[in-house]
């Protein structure tokens, strides 16, 4: 094994994903103020072509590099966003977060957790954190 298959680090996803939603995907664009990166419909099939989905979809990548901790990835998502308020409580998603899927290989341990600001910033939009953690060899 190499040095270089041997190094500790961490990749880092981040994005602001709504699921279950009735409205259309415009309508959840209007609320948040930003054009999604992707959106779905019910009966769609994932990328793969393996599974049909279930549920609507709309989701907004963070712009920023995998090298990025979940806090920056965070804070510039929330920064995008333009939420108009009256808009965003006539929606009605099953699911609304800032989700972030970390990759760590090698035993590498990036800190995972958001300052009171942005949690703060998160409720006020009534978002929830969805953290997927993958540790890799």
């Amino acid at each position: 094994m190499s040095d270089e298959d041997k190094k500790m680090y961490s990749e880092i996803r981040g994005s602001l994903i709504l699921v279950g939603y009735t409205c259309s995907h415009d309508d959840i664009s209007a609320a948040f103020g930003v054009e999604p990166s992707e959106t779905w419909n019910v009966g769609d099939r994932t990328s793969s072509g393996r599974r049909i989905l279930k549920q609507n979809g709309w989701r907004f990548w963070s712009s920023l590099p995998l090298t990025a901790t979940q806090e920056e990835h965070a804070a510039h998502l929330l920064s995008q966003l333009k939420p108009d308020f009256a808009k965003l409580k006539t929606i009605d998603p099953e699911e609304a977060a800032l989700s972030f899927a970390v990759e760590s290989w090698n035993g590498d341990r990036p800190a995972l957790g958001l300052e009171h600001k942005l949690m703060a910033r998160m409720v006020e939009m009534k978002l929830d954190l969805d953290i997927d953690l993958y540790v890799l060899r």
